[in-house]
């Protein structure tokens, strides 16, 4: 199975072909918010800083590890936000590594005292890299080291692109609703002298608060919400749907990622990938959450599923900030969402994510 997981990685992501694991992967999205939506930028009351690492398939010699970490600022002066992140991968015996820094402007439009409208725009850098010594391949002659064999055309240990994604994010104080659509700028992923254009990503992401309980004189904060996200590049997609608990300072969180209804392009395989469960934890300005992804695809157990970390740590936050305090706050992930306010939205502090 690790022959055959190996074999996958190099096919994939070396040919650099339009495949799902081109992309940068995040079980806690919201924890990650640059990264999921350029629209994001600028979502507190001042900065905002966020790390990340995920550990795929550990069971796996070298896998998968991706780590990443964004910074975020909200200027009110011109009613906008910037932000900026940068993400690496690590994968296989190879060296294969791929990095990406990226950033954002957004711009955010109140349509009423509970409706915001945020466009926003991405500027990105990405490189890949690897280390052809280090490969051997199937029909390579015996004792002739890495780097020859059945994939002579590969002829690039580095590739740089230029990259480009829009995005939109709609929300109240009771739904979210975001478009990201990145790729705009078809990059080449290639190590060979062809042309290998990267397909279009369109990522629809949103929720609906459910319920919210807050007491001030009792110092009680309870949430539940319902989450989604919806991915589609070239043929393939993937979803994720889930819900989360919050009675602070704990967090709770269960997702399902696939399509269940929906086989696999070319298999009669059902398209499912992994179930989720978070754990977060709230210390005042400091958030911090703890996935596992429990494989249900036909890899199972064999890969030990992915580990994944989060850290959040807002400062610098003004109260009454952005546009007279009237922007209502997301109720999404609180991980991802620390100090919420409670109340009526007019002079309160509002924050998103």
């Amino acid at each position: 199975m690790r022959q055959k997981i190996y074999i996958l990685i190099v096919g994939c992501l070396l040919l650099g072909m339009s495949v799902r694991a081109q992309d940068f992967h995040f079980s806690q999205f919201y924890a990650n918010p640059l990264y999921l939506s350029p629209s994001l930028a600028g979502a507190t009351d001042g900065g905002r800083l966020a790390v990340n690492y995920r550990n795929q398939w550990p069971a796996v010699s070298k896998a998968f590890s991706t780590y990443s970490i964004s910074f975020d600022n909200f200027f009110s002066k011109f009613n906008s936000g910037i932000g900026f992140y940068l993400i690496q991968d690590h994968a296989g015996s190879a060296g294969l590594t791929s990095t990406q820094a990226a950033f954002q402007y957004s711009y955010n439009l109140l349509v009423t005292n509970d409706l915001q409208v945020v466009p926003a725009v991405q500027f990105t850098y990405g490189n890949r890299a690897v280390d052809f010594n280090k490969i051997v391949f199937p029909d390579q002659p015996p004792g002739s080291g890495g780097g020859s064999g059945g994939f002579d055309r590969l002829s690039n240990e580095q590739v740089h692109y230029i990259d480009l994604a829009a995005s939109v994010f709609v929300y109240s104080s009771r739904f979210w609703m975001g478009l990201t659509v990145d790729h705009l700028a078809r990059p080449n992923y290639s190590f060979m002298n062809e042309q290998a254009e990267v397909n279009l990503k369109y990522v629809v992401f949103g929720g609906l608060n459910i319920w919210t309980e807050r007491r001030r004189n009792k110092g009680m904060n309870r949430a539940f919400s319902m989450s989604f996200r919806y991915q589609n590049q070239d043929n393939l997609s993937q979803a994720d749907l889930g819900v989360y608990w919050y009675n602070g300072p704990l967090e709770l969180g269960f997702w399902y990622r696939g399509l269940p209804f929906f086989n696999e392009s070319g298999s009669k395989a059902i398209n499912q990938d992994a179930v989720v469960a978070l754990l977060g934890y709230d210390f005042g300005m400091v958030r911090m959450g703890y996935s596992y992804d429990i494989t249900i695809s036909n890899l199972g157990w064999s890969t030990a599923g992915a580990h994944e970390i989060s850290l959040i740590l807002e400062f610098n936050q003004k109260g009454n900030m952005r546009l007279g305090g009237r922007r209502p706050a997301v109720p999404c992930s609180e991980t991802a969402n620390p100090l919420n306010s409670g109340g009526k939205y007019r002079k309160k502090r509002r924050r998103i994510f």
